[in-house]
């Protein structure tokens, strides 16, 4: 019979920092448009792709509570439910789907093509699903609110304009946790 891992005091600051590092790289933001460009998504590659994915979760569900409970770690310093209830908030539980996915396709990270690949591939996969489940919370609450909104409208939004920033920001936080994972083990 397997024997169960412990968590102990070691992984207990990794999933801190790591926690921290989501809420640091969260409230840089950019203002772009409705939805600000921030290095949220950044921050949750870097610890899914550091971590593995249990600690990788609870460092994600660590930074949802600290922001849900109010204290300003959501893009441009902001907290609290009602930042989970408006139109961004749909991208904000999704870090909890993402970090899952590109932990999947990261598993032994290391230098080599194929491993970069499966890294990236787990990215692309997870902004996917960040886009997907943001963006159908953004209509539903716009919708809510009154305002006309279609899909289309809010793929032009919420979707096309963040593309390119975070193909880059995945690039770099593989690169990151290529050069750092090892220090961790």
């Amino acid at each position: 019979m397997a024997e169960k891992q412990k968590f102990n005091i070691k992984d207990t600051l990794l999933c801190a920092i790591f926690a921290a590092v989501c809420c640091v790289c969260s409230i840089i933001t950019v203002p772009i448009g409705t939805i600000p460009v921030t290095l949220g998504t950044f921050g949750i590659m870097v610890t899914a792709l550091m971590l593995d994915f249990k600690k990788g979760e609870i460092s994600t569900a660590v930074f949802v509570m600290l922001g849900a409970v109010g204290l300003p770690v959501f893009s441009g310093m902001n907290g609290g439910f009602g930042v989970l209830a408006g139109p961004t908030g749909g991208y904000i539980y999704s870090y909890l789907l993402m970090v899952p996915l590109i932990s999947l396709f990261a598993k032994k990270l290391k230098k080599s093509f194929k491993k970069i690949a499966l890294a990236f591939l787990g990215c692309l996969l997870a902004i996917a699903v960040c886009y997907f489940i943001g963006t159908i919370h953004f209509m539903i609450v716009m919708s809510a609110t009154g305002s006309d909104i279609n899909i289309f409208k809010a793929i032009s939004l919420c979707v096309l304009p963040f593309i390119p920033f975070d193909i880059i920001k995945a690039v770099v936080a593989i690169i990151i946790a290529v050069r750092l994972k090892p220090l961790i083990k």
